[in-house]
């Protein structure tokens, strides 16, 4: 996206080439002289309106989104985004924070009132960062409507599939986004995930039987338009 034509002619060419999800980095979009975009800059809206027509979705998976350098290093921590050795502060302070604020950000500056068709997954992000995000859009819908094209919150709900992690509360989530919004995500061999992928279906014992379906299949082949 750093590139608007480029990034469209890449599209052009994944979707010409039979791609069902298009990946991007959660992250802002690099602008000439050091500065960047959002993702909700109109600059991009002919990636997405693409994206759309086609019934595309994004796929945003956890990956170095530049948090740790802008961010984590301003308060002693270290500034490398890897695999390595961890460093407890920046995963507290950056874990989630380039997803709530990629979807914040396409939310705010309107790219889901303008290509309302437009899907997006997040994966590997967890899902906590849902309802903390929900929080500050509620609030920030109350403080200043006149922004709003429609409910934020409602935005999120209709527009965002996730993949949770095993130890978050899976029926919380349901009860907020809805059961077909759930993405069964392994991320195997990473430490996120278990060692035998599906035991994933263990955690979901407050689920039905079809609801289970939905979470490890279902969903994911209607994202993908198999459904």
């Amino acid at each position: 996206l750093a590139d608007p034509d480029a990034a469209l002619a890449e599209v052009a060419y994944v979707l010409e080439h039979g791609a069902r999800v298009v990946h991007m980095r959660p992250a802002p979009v690099p602008a000439p002289n050091g500065t960047s975009r959002s993702l909700g800059d109109k600059a991009h809206d002919p990636v997405w309106a693409a994206l759309a027509e086609a019934n595309v979705p994004v796929a945003f998976h956890l990956g170095d989104s530049g948090y740790d350098a802008r961010f984590s290093s301003a308060w002693g921590a270290s500034s490398e985004f890897g695999f390595g050795k961890a460093d407890p502060l920046a995963r507290v302070m950056t874990s989630d924070r380039a997803i709530q604020d990629t979807v914040a950000s396409m939310i705010l500056h309107g790219v889901f009132t303008r290509h309302p068709s437009l899907r997006i997954a997040s994966i590997e992000n967890g899902s906590d960062w849902m309802h903390v995000l929900a929080k500050h859009l509620r609030k920030q819908a109350n403080q200043t409507p006149w922004v709003f094209a429609e409910d934020p919150v409602e935005t999120m709900r209709n527009h965002i599939w996730v993949t949770p992690y095993l130890e978050e509360d899976l029926r919380k989530l349901a009860d907020f986004i809805g059961v077909e919004r759930i993405l069964f995500g392994s991320d195997w061999p990473h430490g996120e995930g278990v060692a035998l992928p599906l035991d994933f279906e263990i955690e979901l014992g407050p689920f039905t039987d079809a609801e289970r379906r939905l979470i490890m299949h279902d969903n994911a082949l209607a994202l993908l338009g198999e459904g």
